[in-house]
């Protein structure tokens, strides 16, 4: 079990004296002689959205004002180089249109990170300054990555506030009745009262108790509407701060805010110069609605790039001359043109000099000729696809019985 630092920053404005006194630690929510079972849950979700609002307000005191949702804005990020050495970068983020919370435009991606690695990857990140970690119940790291927030929040080097934590609802959890307990094993995980961010993983739905679907009988509909509506509710109850997907196309976004009565704040997806997806990242900036970039580097630990028709993208001589002249890695080049455009970054790694290495993106600027050939390499269809190429519950090829190794990395 695990408990994680509380920020009891006294009363606001729209604090009830039941929920003051619940924040001062006055009112016990297990204690039935003193709260009736009605009130306690008042009481949380209540709590909640007190926390909520008061991380909204810090997000919002360390901001020097409220910017486009698609324009960035620069703000000093304390790191450390050494032990001993303290140093200063810049960050950029962008605003969520609905509730003006920013999402640091870079973080720590945490997909296929290793059991007992992505605990220490979590603890060297935010030693480095990251302030945003990607995180999904799919995962199986969540527990590792709670672990290492919890510490941090121990020794004083971060604050819940300081954070910016995403999570994603996985497709099993896709029946509306059990959105809320899907979202209630990653808080737990994690050790969280709530999440800034909770995404929708993929616009498919499994049978409840299946992690991979390997047959056609294990894939059912539920209409993403009403996904969607129980996902706003974790909203209401104070559990998400915003709410969005990924891995959705157009036409799933259409679904979506045909129903929404909140904002769609983010489509998390795959895009880099190979597939850059350039109608889906036009519509999502239309729609004010920020794009969070995944597979940004190729993902050349994803069993799946096996799969793909393209070399590995941070191999490709375009990428590796432009990183020569800048006096930067492949990798550095990628993210840096990522950034540009602008969507938000999550590289992986379990290393720690090389998540130092990926967070040096914020001194030099790509010039418009370096944009533009890497814009060149965009590549049609799925041909510069590195994940989920030949998915079958995706519609990418047909399942075939005990062959999983085309979209599994199990």
């Amino acid at each position: 079990p695990r408990s994680t630092r509380s920020n009891n920053e006294g009363s606001t404005d729209m604090a009830t004296s039941m929920t003051s006194l619940a924040l001062n630690g006055t009112i016990g929510l297990r204690s039935t002689s003193q709260v009736s079972r009605k009130s306690k849950a008042a009481v949380r979700v209540a709590t909640r959205s007190v926390r909520q609002q008061q991380h909204h307000q810090q997000q919002r005191q360390r901001s020097a004002g409220h910017v486009a949702m698609n324009r960035s804005t620069t703000r000093p990020l304390t790191i450390c180089a050494s032990s001993s050495t303290p140093g200063v970068i810049p960050y950029s983020s962008l605003t969520f249109q609905g509730t003006h919370d920013e999402i640091p435009q870079f973080g720590l991606g945490t997909w296929l990170s290793e059991p007992g690695k992505v605990y220490e990857a979590t603890k060297a990140a935010i030693d480095a300054g990251y302030r945003h970690i990607d995180e999904a119940w799919i995962y199986y790291n969540e527990a590792e990555v709670g672990q290492a927030l919890a510490e941090k929040f121990e020794e004083g080097v971060v604050t819940r506030g300081d954070m910016f934590i995403t999570s994603k609802l996985w497709n099993n959890f896709h029946r509306p009745e059990l959105v809320k307990a899907g979202l209630e094993e990653s808080l737990k995980a994690l050790g969280l009262e709530y999440l800034d961010l909770y995404l929708i993983h993929f616009p498919v739905a499994f049978i409840p108790g299946v992690d991979e679907a390997t047959s056609p009988e294990q894939v059912e509909e539920v209409p993403l509407a009403d996904t969607w509506k129980a996902m706003e509710e974790l909203v209401d109850a104070g559990l998400v701060g915003n709410i969005g997907t990924s891995n959705f196309e157009i036409e799933h976004l259409k679904q979506v805010q045909a129903v929404a009565t909140k904002p769609l704040a983010a489509n998390q997806f795959e895009t880099h110069p190979y597939y850059q997806r350039n109608e889906l990242v036009n519509y999502c900036h239309d729609n004010d609605i920020v794009v969070i970039a995944h597979t940004s580097l190729g993902s050349p630990a994803n069993v799946m790039s096996a799969h793909a028709a393209s070399q590995p993208l941070m191999q490709d001589p375009v990428v590796g001359e432009i990183a020569a002249s800048v006096n930067k890695t492949p990798a550095q080049v990628l993210l840096r043109w990522a950034i540009q455009r602008p969507t938000v970054v999550i590289p992986k790694s379990v290393t720690a000099s090389r998540i130092v290495s990926n967070g040096e993106v914020f001194d030099f600027e790509l010039t418009s000729e370096q944009v533009a050939a890497l814009n060149g390499l965009d590549k049609p269809g799925l041909e510069g696809c590195f994940n989920h190429p030949k998915t079958p519950w995706l519609g990418r090829s047909e399942f075939v019985e005990g062959e999983t190794s085309h979209y599994c990395n199990e």
